[in-house]
């Protein structure tokens, strides 16, 4: 059977689009997995999700060193509107950018670490300060981190 030009292109669209991408299934590739416990619904309802962040990594004389790329979750307080802060996620994830260009997030002695408490403490309090209410995100999770070098 010979298949027409227009046919080709309606198989290949229909198969990419009906198959289930092969990332959703498999594991993330090049980083450690963080926050290893899957989360209750309930907070899963409650957080927003915060991919594809770059933390630059520099020294004490400010020269850049290394990239660590992290994915996070923030947790919204009981009885708070977690729409209203995913409303203005964008703003929360500049802010967190902008800090991590003025406090480099890894661990002391290792630039391909990131020290996971110093970076969620810096960053819940730049997104409380975005939203405009002090305890409205009161944690932060590392999904996943991976360093460039």
């Amino acid at each position: 059977m010979r298949m027409t030009r227009r046919e080709i292109v309606v198989a290949g669209s229909l198969t990419a689009v009906l198959a289930p991408p092969a990332a959703a299934f498999a594991p993330p590739a090049g980083g450690e997995a963080h926050g290893a416990e899957t989360p209750s619904e309930a907070d899963v309802a409650r957080s927003l999700e915060l991919g594809g962040l770059v933390f630059p990594v520099f020294d004490e004389k400010l020269k850049l060193k290394n990239y660590l790329f992290v994915s996070a979750r923030m947790l919204a307080g009981p009885g708070k509107d977690v729409w209203k802060y995913r409303e203005q996620q964008h703003f929360i994830r500049d802010n967190i950018l902008r800090a991590a260009h003025k406090t480099s997030f890894h661990a002391k002695g290792n630039l391909k670490k990131l020290d996971e408490t110093l970076a969620a403490a810096e960053c819940l309090k730049v997104a409380n300060q975005v939203v405009g209410e002090a305890g409205a995100l009161v944690q932060m999770t590392f999904t996943q981190i991976a360093s460039q070098s």
